[in-house]
Parts: C-alpha cells; structure tokens; sequence
C-alpha cells in the first residue's frame, strides 16, 4: 500500500558534501593537519571521539566546522594538531564496524583549527522513494526549480534515529542547572553520548564538566532550535493561518504553508526571528542573540523518475541541490514533496472542472 514518500531509506540515499574554503600552508610551518572525514551511521561528535582514540589526542584536539547526520554517507573536513596522524598525509585509513564506517584522508595543513562558523553549506544529492507514478511524473517534469522554504530545525537536531527526540529538555535542564535531571534525559535519549552517562557514576555536575563544551553545547542549542521553531510556527499561523499544511514527522509537528506565494506572506510579516546561540564555558552557559532566516531560497535539480529497486511497485527520483550551513536538508524535501501534493490536486481540480464544462 502507498504510504507516501520515503527519504533515507537507506544511508546511500542521503549523501552530503561539506562546502568549506580553508587556507592551506606547508607542512613545515603548519600547527594544524586537516582531513576528509567521511561517515555513515555515526554523528560528527561520535567520529570525532573514534578519532581522537585512533590519534592518541584529547577529542577537544580535533576540531570540525559543522555537524553532520548519522543516517547517511556525509563528507567533512576535520582538523588535528600536526604530526599526530603524519602517515596520512601519504595514504588513507578506514575504520569498519559492519554497516557504520569511518574513513579519513589527507587534505593539507593550515596555521589554524577548523572553527565552527567557517562552514559555507552543504551539498545534497538525495533520492526520494515509494512515490506513486503520478507524483514521480510531476516531479520530474520540474526539471528545475527555485523553491523557497521555511528554515525550521529539522528532527535530527532533537534526537538520533529511532530515538526520543528529547534533546532540547537536556539543554533545558543545563539552563537551569538541574544537574540530575539533565543527566537522566540524556541517559534517555540513546544517543551516543547516553552510553556515557548510563556508566557516570560520579556527580551529574561533574559530567558535564568533563564532557566536551562542544557537546554540552551542541544540547543547549537544541533547547534554542526547540523555541525558534515554537516562534517560527507561531508566525506562519499567523501569516497565513489558511494556507497551511500540518506534517508530523517522528512525532513532531511542523507547520508549512503550502506554496512560495505562502512563504512570501510569512516574510512580509517577519524575514528573521532571533535565536540564541549557546556556548558552554567554565561550567556555564553563555548565550549570544543573533538573527536566523525565517526562509530560505535554493535551486533544486530533478533526475529522472524511475521504478524504485528497493520498493516494489513505486517509484524514485533523484534531488540536488546546496544549503546554507544551519539550513536542513530534511526540511527543505519535506517541504517540496508537501507543495507538490497541493499543487498536483490543484491541477487535478482545473482538469476536471475543463472537462465539465
């Protein structure tokens, strides 16, 4: 039976290339290595820790620009302190645990660490499945298309795959400094840090503490993702409170308007709304208000529609397209397969009212 779309029904169908412009220097003078880290089935901090192991070097030594998904093939660069992995600069290292793998690779030396907020966007090559032949057809039609969608965190900034996603209630109780409740939440979560405090069996203050600021942080920026949405679906009932569709993705709801014209009307009320960016320092939380795009505009290319080889009686298509760092993939398809579903009724509508008159 026909279910509706599928994306990532397979790691190998979500596949994501970081764009980053970094300064290269010769080895010689260079303090920093960096490398190609490409994934599956792993987060950006679980790879990071597996890294900083194999290199005998703390995980506060290896430094990122962004964070990328578990539940796909994702592509990043990562920076370690020089000399700490000198064979790869002449050769490549792959880690495999059955289906989860990690791979790194030389890329060059710099004078400086990976940061976050250097990340320019990403790159996604995506395929879409179990689609009826009807919407497989439509959507490849579209060849092209500028397509402007509402920036809302996706899922995955909430909880891993198949987990709670309850990672904003653990940034929540950090705020608050309710230690025990933070830790419980997080145990909860199943994510890859819950194995960490399950086994804690000091203080919960104490674990956070020892816990990589990033990753603290990275919890009190869902708690921050959490209430920009809140904002976000707030303006949109507002904006347009009749031309809205209500989608429920893993429990959670979000609320999209169902075309351009739609989201235009969403940024005539407000183009950003603001959101606090947390960092996590000397045991204490430290917010920094900036502004986010409420919207967001890319160009999305269609492949061809083709019977889908995993699904049978359904179809697939294949989606490119870049983002800007911050902006979620996820969402931005959502948002698309949603708008087409309105735009195909409409269509069907104006062809059966020509054909009765």
């Amino acid at each position: 039976m026909y279910e509706g779309p599928i994306v990532k029904h397979v790691p190998e169908d979500f596949l994501v290339r970081e764009n980053m412009v970094v300064q290269l220097a010769e080895e010689v003078a260079a303090s920093h290595q960096y490398l190609v880290l490409r994934k599956c089935g792993y987060t950006t901090h679980e790879a990071i820790r597996i890294v900083a192991d194999l290199l005998s070097v703390s995980s506060r030594e290896v430094s990122y620009g962004g964070l990328k998904d578990e539940d796909g093939v994702t592509e990043q660069l990562i920076s370690v302190p020089a000399g700490a992995f000198a064979e790869m600069a002449t050769g490549a290292t792959s880690l495999e645990e059955g289906p989860r793998w990690i791979r790194l690779q030389h890329y060059g030396y710099g004078h400086e660490p990976l940061r976050i907020g250097q990340l320019e966007g990403n790159g996604f090559r995506i395929i879409v499945r179990n689609l009826d032949a009807e919407k497989a057809e439509f959507l490849e039609s579209l060849k092209k298309e500028n397509f402007f969608f509402l920036n809302y965190y996706g899922i995955q900034r909430f909880g891993v795959p198949g987990g709670p996603k309850n990672t904003h209630l653990v940034g929540a109780a950090i705020l608050e400094k309710d230690w025990g409740k933070a830790l419980q939440e997080l145990i909860e979560l199943r994510a890859p840090e819950s194995c960490m405090a399950k086994q804690w069996r000091g203080g919960a203050e104490r674990f956070f503490a020892e816990l990589d600021p990033r990753v603290t942080s990275f919890y009190l920026a869902s708690h921050a993702s959490r209430q920009w949405n809140t904002q976000l679906e707030e303006l949109v009932s507002r904006a347009c409170p009749s031309r809205t569709i209500s989608v429920n993705v893993e429990g959670m709801t979000y609320k999209y308007p169902y075309s351009a014209d739609a989201v235009i009307k969403v940024l005539g009320a407000k183009s950003e709304l603001p959101y606090a960016r947390y960092t996590y320092e000397n045991g204490n939380p430290v917010a920094r208000i900036s502004m986010r795009p409420c919207a967001v505009q890319t160009s999305v290319s269609f492949g061809r529609s083709e019977l889908d080889e995993r699904i049978s009686g359904s179809y697939q298509i294949g989606l490119r397209f870049f983002l800007p760092s911050g902006s979620y993939a996820t969402i931005a398809v959502d948002q698309l397969l949603s708008n087409a579903t309105v735009r195909l009724s409409a269509r069907e509508t104006s062809e059966s009212r020509s054909e009765d008159e």
